[in-house]
């Protein structure tokens, strides 16, 4: 069984003890979010036991300000990892799915995460925090793709206030309460775009440097404009809020040559990287993974290719780019090849 955290501004299937999150918005709004964890098991990790955070918001007597009395499930959620992360050792990766999923596909996606990342840090693994916006989960991903596309901006900003709670209980904590541990994030296909809505947000918040929460920041098949790196209103500050930013492409990723040819967008990060590959950021590693992916997993490598996973359990670990096993650097181009045979790690 594998415990998955979640944040997510989707409309609960009923208002007291929900059981689940569908394809629309919060009835209170966009960005309202409801925090909570799941016990997620199976042998398809299909099966779901969910845990709700109680909201019981008080007002001041202006009705302006949240009395100090009110119980806050973001504060609830955010103590009980925190908890987990010192007590444990354990990393926090937070998780941003892609388009056409259900919340409770989400789950067991952010479930497969914390089982393919459980070698981190000598077995301690990793707690995954899933954020979960409004995609459809349609059977027909075609017409899916629009209709998420134009919830997955609007989403950007509920990310963005989850951020924000998140800086404010770091800054608000102790030395005593500080657990040591890293913060990581990966955002899957379009949840690349809610990334790039997140950030605009943030820096509305922040018109100096934002604060720097992650350490790893991965972008895998990611749904965005390959030159996004290169525009303020895109993604170019998004290298400030980690260490480091691996981008993660395919050549052969025909989910987003779908949004690249029929949908009208520009040439896709997640299918051959930054456009402008020798300019782009210092803190970025550009990954090619079309080597070591095909069939199936051409756009789920992240969580379906062992070469992928090894990886990104090296850059986990803190090793420097230029010495991760299993890669091949090639200068014309400033990026990372991915060999096909897996890697000896010690």
């Amino acid at each position: 069984m594998e415990k998955i955290y979640f944040v997510t501004n989707r409309k609960p299937n009923k208002k007291l003890n929900p059981t689940n999150f569908g394809k629309d918005f919060s009835e209170d709004g966009v960005a309202n979010l409801r925090y909570g964890y799941a016990d997620v098991s199976g042998t398809k990790l299909n099966k779901y036991k969910l845990h709700v955070a109680d909201e019981q918001l008080v007002l001041d007597d202006k009705r302006e300000r949240v009395d100090a009395s009110s119980v806050l499930g973001s504060k609830v959620i955010m103590e009980r990892v925190r908890d987990e992360m010192a007590g444990n050792q354990r990393d926090t990766l937070v998780y941003i799915h892609g388009y056409n999923v259900t919340f409770k596909e989400a789950l067991t996606a952010g479930a497969r995460l914390a089982v393919n990342l459980r070698p981190h840090n000598n077995g301690s693994g990793v707690n995954v925090v899933l954020f979960s916006w409004p995609s459809d989960g349609s059977a027909m991903p075609y017409l899916a793709y629009a209709s998420d596309r134009q919830d997955a901006a609007p989403s950007g900003p509920a990310f963005a206030r989850a951020f924000l709670k998140l800086a404010d209980f770091l800054q608000g904590s102790t030395p005593e309460e500080e657990c040591r541990q890293k913060l990581h994030l990966l955002a899957h296909s379009m949840g690349n775009y809610v990334l790039r809505h997140a950030v605009q947000e943030i820096r509305s918040h922040f018109p100096g440097r934002p604060p720097r929460v992650f350490d790893q920041i991965f972008m895998m098949a990611a749904d965005e404009d390959d030159d996004t790196f290169e525009h303020d209103y895109k993604l170019a500050l998004l290298p400030r809020l980690a260490h480091r930013v691996s981008v993660y492409f395919n050549h052969g990723d025909v989910a987003l040559h779908i949004s690249d040819k029929t949908k009208g967008n520009p040439d896709r990060l997640g299918t051959d990287g930054p456009r402008l590959p020798q300019q782009v950021p210092a803190k970025v590693t550009q990954v090619d993974c079309t080597p070591v992916v095909s069939g199936a997993i051409e756009h789920s490598y992240y969580l379906g290719s062992p070469r992928v996973v090894e990886d990104v359990l090296q850059v986990l670990a803190g090793i420097p780019s230029d010495l991760i096993a299993g890669r091949r650097y090639v200068p014309e181009s400033n990026r990372y090849r991915l060999n096909g045979a897996l890697a000896s790690i010690d």
